[in-house]
């Protein structure tokens, strides 16, 4: 269990360090920006003692990005190069998580909760020197998000299944920031003032309409007025027109080449500066060499050859050895947002040839709370964070992470590891053990395949120990390492599994960015998704409790009403959780103005980093 990495060590570090050799020569000076304007008054200041300017910093990336346009993003590489160039209006607090002013200096709230009134900064400009104004917000929601279908009469096109305009540019965070299905509408009050109006209160608006990337009139609207929104800032733009990419973030994409590196340099009209005055970042340029997986990002680091990265908590053991000859130090950032958990597959009805998604039998098995309660008390958490992570992950037994403690709820129903209650549950459903196997009321012996991914050696041990946990009930489970991709298909579209191991990162800090997950309509509904009615009771009553945490303006009851709904899903355990890693990065120690958070990380505030000369 734990396979080490150090076996395939010296193959590695001579494929990772021939790469990243060749990558990291310092790229041709980029033609100088056509305008570079003066830092404005309500510029943001960093506290801290001033840093020095011009280094680079170097890292890699397990895979290469799929698009540079935040409309269309939904893979991590994409998500991580976008968010080097753009901003948004508001932000978190590292440390306790609050919103706080972005682009946004100020903002206010109509006393029915239906209008949001934000105060941007003034004097502040896009990367390409142009000023940024109300009229670039207006334009991300009303042109960007919302513009409407419309027929050769010029009257909106209606969707038959909704009932509503269709929109010119489907995109998921136009989906996503639907308030009930209905748009929010955006108005300028002035060149630095911009009103929201809801169609009925939404109580995370601020987080989550505050952190949409705003757009760039100046640059996107002729792709709007074609037509072609969606098909703007492509991988091709980044290849042949990186220039296009305008942002408000710290970085510009500098050059591009797929499969190969990606290389960013520093915004020279950011719109922060530090204590002394001086523009941010320090960075002078961010070189990124994409490679095949984490642990070839692992590697390269551990041998000097990159500034900083995240470990993987099987891995910290070798890599910390190699602390002191290269320099570097390993932040412990305690229990991670991501989560990890076995759900069965609960899909009613039949597949395109009438034949049933489950056996019924099996359905009747999975269907049953005991069933669901006695294989979480079967399961040896413990044994999983022992074994796979070495001691550095927690056993989970709720929805939330502990890392997000303003919604953790402490005191779900746990399920310690406890053979004699599991088999007292099994028997009380019914099922009786005959030898060394498991057999229904009829006589089926219980057994089930599990699916996990097969390029996370993580997940593929915690799949191995949870079927020998299932073998000490006398249920056999067939384990099935299959890629990604396959299983994203098997869970939401065919239904042709039974069970399936998978996780999910749980960065967003408001609950209702998991309505998706835990409401019955939702499309990542894992068990039994896009319901058109909830199936049982208590799907229903998290519905309800979900629709509340959508709509109540006041923290303590949106919590109280998130509590319950933590409470249901201990109880019915249609997710078996097992456990949250911990969190791991490394960061070479030449960086300075290094300050880990709990959560913000540790490169909540990179455009402050700077390094010593070596």
């Amino acid at each position: 269990m734990g396979l080490s990495l150090s076996r395939r060590l010296p193959v590695y570090l001579a494929l990772v360090a021939a790469s990243l050799l060749a990558a990291c020569g310092r790229p041709p000076a980029p033609p100088a920006p056509e305008k570079v304007v003066p830092l404005s008054e309500q510029a943001e200041v960093v506290p801290g003692p001033p840093g020095q300017a011009g280094a680079l910093f170097v890292t890699t990336q397990p895979g290469d990005i799929n698009t540079l346009n935040p409309l269309i993003s939904e893979d991590g590489p994409s998500t991580a190069a976008i968010s080097r160039f753009m901003e948004g209006l508001t932000r978190l607090d590292p440390e306790s998580g609050a919103i706080i002013p972005n682009l946004a200096r100020a903002w206010s709230i109509s006393e029915d909760g239906l209008s949001y009134t934000f105060d941007l900064r003034e004097g502040l400009a896009w990367s390409d020197g142009e000023p940024f104004t109300a009229a670039d917000v207006v334009f991300t929601w009303e042109e960007a998000l919302y513009s409407k279908e419309v027929d050769a009469a010029g009257q909106p096109v209606v969707d038959e299944k909704t009932g509503r305009p269709k929109l010119k540019f489907p995109s998921r965070p136009a989906f996503f920031h639907l308030v009930e299905g209905e748009q929010v509408r955006a108005e300028a009050l002035g060149e630095y003032r911009v009103r929201f109006t809801l169609p009925q209160r939404y109580a995370p608006f601020l987080l989550f309409a505050g952190g949409q990337d705003i757009l760039p009139r100046h640059i996107l609207k002729p792709h709007v007025d074609k037509g072609t929104l969606l098909d703007a800032w492509s991988i091709n733009t980044g290849i042949k027109n990186p220039r296009e990419l305008v942002g408000m973030g710290a970085f510009l994409l500098e050059s591009y080449r797929p499969g190969e590196r990606i290389v960013f340099r520093r915004n020279p009209n950011y719109w922060k500066r530090d204590s002394a005055g001086n523009r941010l970042p320090y960075v002078e340029r961010i070189i990124t060499r994409i490679v095949g997986d984490s642990n070839a990002s692992n590697v390269a680091f551990a041998r000097g050859l990159t500034d900083a990265e995240s470990i993987q908590a099987d891995n910290v053991t070798w890599i910390s050895r190699a602390a002191e000859r290269f320099d570097f130090d390993i932040h412990d950032l305690g229990p991670s947002s991501s989560t990890s958990f076995v759900w069965f597959n609960l899909q009613p009805g039949n597949n395109p040839e009438g034949r049933p998604y489950l056996p019924e039998h099996k359905r009747r098995w999975f269907s049953d709370r005991r069933f669901r309660q006695a294989v979480s008390y079967a399961t040896n958490r413990q044994g999983i964070v022992d074994g796979v992570f070495a001691g550095r992950a927690s056993p989970l037994h709720g929805y939330v992470s502990p890392k997000n403690a303003n919604w953790f709820n402490p005191d779900v129903r746990r399920y310690p590891y406890d053979l004699d209650r599991a088999r007292d549950l099994l028997a009380e459903a019914g099922f009786v053990r005959r030898g060394d196997r498991l057999q229904d009321s009829a006589g089926n012996p219980v057994e089930f395949s599990l699916m996990t991914n097969n390029n996370s050696n993580l997940r593929t041990e915690m799949a191995t120990v949870f079927a020998e946990d299932m073998a000490a009930l006398g249920i056999r489970v067939e384990l099935q390492f299959i890629d990604f991709n396959t299983i994203i298909r098997r869970t939401s579209e065919s239904f042709d599994y039974e069970a399936c191991l998978l996780g999910l990162g749980g960065g967003a800090p408001d609950p209702y960015s998991s309505k998706d997950i835990l409401m019955s309509d939702g499309r990542l509904h894992f068990w039994s998704p896009s319901q058109t009615s909830p199936q049982t009771k208590w799907e229903a009553r998290i519905d309800e409790l979900m629709r509340q945490v959508g709509r109540e303006l006041d923290e303590t009851k949106r919590r109280a009403a998130f509590f319950e709904v933590q409470d249901i899903l201990a109880e019915e355990q249609p997710m078996i959780f097992l456990v949250t890693a911990n969190e791991y990065v490394g960061v070479r120690r030449r960086w300075q103005n290094v300050q880990p958070k709990p959560l913000g990380g540790v490169f909540w505030n990179f455009e402050s980093f700077w390094a010593r000369p070596e």
